[in-house]
């Protein structure tokens, strides 16, 4: 008994000295958007050298540790949050122990649309389908009873979602609504004893649209219903007896031809509209990540789509006195909110230019392509005040990074940056400058400098910026960041290397080789 009280109470020494571990961390907290991927560190003192540690994440499935998982003592540990496909904000965490690192990640720009928005229906039971087509996260369900969804209830991204329907015992319409996203389909369905008929079942229009007329005839009430946002009622939409139904149909900026129809009980119009030969934009990415999302000003831009560019490769012309780059290129021109950018190149399908500086304070901006004096449809584009990337060696938007060594010789494995020297990273998104930034200019002196915050982390070390601005002798939005490789910083032929600029990351998959 003596003995056995004897050994507890040697024990409690070590006992209470494991207890006494605690840690803090710096920071506390961070707020990453919702796109693209944000990568980050921060670190961890603890109370004692000898305190071991385990970090664990709350939501492995979007947000991972990527390094300092365990260790001892003070340290690093580096995350990454995969982009927020949901429609709401989310929280996760990284903890020891019971301290804990909170990550909030802004909702997902969700946007959500449908291959149809309606169907009419005959007074029989049966089945249908249409399509969900967005990026996000999305579930789909039936306001009624007798409309039910068979298959794809949910999903992630595009997909199908299948309902039936029971057959109507009575003799009027009735109306069910499958919501799936923010988006609502609408099934109609006939009574019983009903007789309607139209005046015809096709219908053609060109790429530019136009207007027309349906005329209907009945013993009973009815209504006119479309199967795209495309189509619209311009009059009429519902009556008991004769009538004409008159509707718009709105410009194809497409490249395919579409289909639509305009449905009055279990008769249907089908609407053929031609392909566009204006051109089209289809998307625009970040020109250093590839990666789509808001514009900032300054920003180097890669715009993909459909009749427009040139053939062969065009690349950027200069002023006559030399100093600017040209707004125009091979007859094309990119245009946001009306004001020309910079041209950088010009191929079929796709063209490079520079978001003008005079985008800055707008929250949304559209964007235009003109060829040989025609221009595309609009496209709406959001507007932050960075919007930062990294350039890298493939022009891809990941791997090794557009970097240079103290001794300007191209960062590679066979060339590594040494820890404690200089190294010069090439991006673009820095938005604003002092003086401000002039669309197309070549940098000159006095540099611009970069007014955003502009943070650089290597390996989840944080190194110290020595300069940030404009790159001497190229064009205004390439942006130049001279940075002290951290002693911290560890070795190897593929070292993560991010850039922060105004709270905003670059992209998570680049890297750097230090020896």
């Amino acid at each position: 008994m003596r003995l056995a009280m004897c050994l507890t109470l040697a024990a409690l020494p070590f006992a209470a000295s494991a207890q006494t571990c605690t840690f803090a961390f710096n920071p506390a907290s961070v707020s990453v958007p919702a796109t693209p991927d944000s990568v980050g560190t921060f670190t961890v003192t603890a109370s004692a050298g000898n305190c071991a540690r385990t970090a664990v994440s709350s939501n492995p499935e979007w947000l991972t540790i990527s390094f300092g998982v365990t260790g001892t003592g003070n340290g690093s540990i580096g995350y990454r949050v995969e982009s927020n496909t949901t429609a709401s904000l989310r929280t996760g965490s990284i903890s020891i122990g019971g301290t804990r690192f909170t990550v909030t990640q802004a909702a997902g720009n969700c946007n959500f649309d449908l291959s149809a928005i309606s169907a009419r229906v005959g007074s029989t039971a049966g089945t249908g389908t249409f399509n969900v087509l967005t990026r996000c996260s999305w579930t789909a369900q039936s306001n009624v009873s007798w409309l039910r969804v068979t298959a794809g209830a949910s999903g992630t991204g595009d997909g199908a979602v299948q309902y039936a329907y029971d057959a109507n015992p009575g003799a009027d319409l009735r109306t069910g609504v499958i919501t799936a996203g923010n988006r609502t389909f609408t099934v109609v369905q006939n009574g019983q004893g009903c007789t309607v008929r139209i005046s015809s079942t096709t219908a053609s229009f060109t790429a530019a649209g136009g207007t027309g007329s349906v005329d209907v005839t009945g013993n009973c009430s009815w209504t006119a219903t479309r199967s795209q946002n495309w189509i619209t009622f311009t009059g009429v939409t519902a009556g008991t007896g004769n009538a004409a139904v008159p509707y718009r149909v709105e410009a194809n900026t497409t490249s395919a031809r579409r289909f639509g129809t305009i449905n009055v009980q279990d008769q249907a119009l089908t609407i053929t509209q031609d392909a566009s030969d204006l051109p089209q934009i289809t998307g625009i990415t970040n020109g250093a990540s590839f990666q789509t999302g808001a514009v900032s000003p300054g920003l180097i831009v890669v715009v993909f789509g459909a009749r427009f560019g040139a053939t062969p490769l065009a690349t950027f012309e200069l002023s006559p006195d030399g100093a600017f780059f040209t707004n125009q290129l091979a007859e094309t021109r990119l245009l946001f909110d009306d004001v020309p950018s910079p041209m950088i190149y010009s191929v079929n399908g796709q063209i490079s230019g520079i978001v003008p500086y005079a985008v800055a304070g707008k929250q949304r901006v559209q964007a235009v392509v003109e060829y040989q004096g025609r221009r595309s449809a609009p496209f709406g584009v959001d507007v932050l005040p960075t919007a930062p990337a990294i350039f890298t060696q493939t022009a891809d938007g990941s791997g090794a990074a557009a970097i240079l060594n103290e001794d300007f010789t191209l960062n590679t494995p066979f060339a590594p940056a040494g820890r404690g020297s200089v190294i010069q990273i090439y991006a673009t998104g820095e938005g604003q400058t002092e003086p401000p930034g002039v669309d197309g200019k070549l940098t000159t002196l006095p540099l611009p400098d970069t007014i955003a915050p502009v943070q650089v982390f290597i390996g989840g070390a944080v190194a110290e910026v020595l300069y940030k601005g404009g790159a001497p002798g190229l064009v205004a939005g390439l942006v130049q960041v001279n940075a002290l490789v951290p002693l911290a910083a560890p070795r190897g032929d593929a070292v993560p290397v991010q850039l922060r600029i105004g709270g905003r990351n670059s992209q998570g998959n680049v890297t750097v080789s230090l020896q």
